[in-house]
């Protein structure tokens, strides 16, 4: 196929495409300037015809009824892996009976503590599952198998994890791997599509990078560490962030990510710039079909 002239982004029946997609920023800023049609899918039935397909579903484990329903296409992407739980993507989970006793960090197995999981259900659950949900967020976490806040839990010794974690399946413990510039503490988020890739770098005043404790950016970079880039490769996942830190010469891969946001920064030129350059890896599939 020497150009793929139309796309379908093909999105769960109760989700669709949010508005700080990066997704829908490539889709505005690279395709449809260059004359490819784009057409937006929601759900499994009568899917359009399309050159190629980019399954877009905020979830860790994805249902084979949409995996079978990308791979219609002569071009399907982002169908693999089934699943991105902790369990499946890092390196740098402890268990109860290893020798480890250093920092360790508290999260849950799914991607973003599980809330579009938990969001999927709300909508499917009805009255029935809103109740027990109210129940679940007075019980103490060692009923509820739940972190407080669903937020990270971060020790200075894997010896003060409760015990009840040890026992929850959707939570995993981790090595706390920091990386450090100065007085402060940096995550790089790797975005990637096709054969293009842009490496946005965050600092922060807490060991654990998040929106609210960033206080600075580096200018994206195309450099990115090999084993990370091998990691992609383990996983197969045609677009996606990856997010890692670079510790003492070894870069520590803590998540994978197939739908990743921008949040309220989607609308900055930082951004659009990181999308515009990510659209043109499109042509990487046209050229390999």
């Amino acid at each position: 196929m020497a150009r793929i002239g139309s796309v379908v982004i093909l999105t769960h029946s109760h989700q669709g495409l949010s508005r700080d997609s990066n997704l829908r920023l490539i889709a505005e800023e690279g395709w449809v300037r260059r004359g490819i049609g784009v057409t937006l899918h929601q759900g499994l039935a009568s899917p359009p015809p399309a050159d190629a397909a980019v399954l877009h579903l905020d979830l860790t484990e994805l249902p084979a009824d949409y995996v079978a329903l990308a791979r219609r296409y002569p071009i399907h992407l982002n169908t693999r892996p089934r699943s991105i739980a902790k369990r499946q993507v890092s390196r740098n989970l402890v268990s109860a009976e290893d020798d480890y006793d250093g920092p360790v960090v508290v999260k849950t197995d799914r991607n973003h503590a599980g809330r579009p999981e938990m969001l999927l259900a709300r909508s499917q659950g009805g009255l029935l599952w809103r109740l027990r949900e109210a129940v679940a967020r007075f019980l103490p976490p060692a009923w509820s198998g739940r972190l407080p806040g669903d937020s990270y839990l971060a020790l200075p010794s894997k010896a003060l994890v409760p015990r009840w974690v040890w026992r929850t399946p959707r939570l995993v413990v981790e090595r706390l791997r920091v990386e450090r510039r100065g007085e402060h503490f940096v995550l790089h988020q790797w975005y990637c599509f096709g054969d293009r890739g842009l490496v946005s770098s965050y600092l922060a005043s807490e060991p654990i990078v998040k929106q609210r404790n960033i206080v600075g950016r580096l200018p994206l970079s195309a450099s990115v560490p090999a084993s990370v880039a091998a990691e992609r490769e383990r996983l197969g996942i045609d677009f996606g962030k990856f997010d890692y830190v670079v510790e003492e010469g070894e870069a520590v891969l803590f998540d994978a990510n197939r739908t990743p946001n921008h949040g309220d920064h989607i609308g900055s030129e930082r951004c659009a710039r990181l999308c515009r350059y990510l659209a043109e890896g499109l042509d990487f599939y046209a050229r390999s079909a």
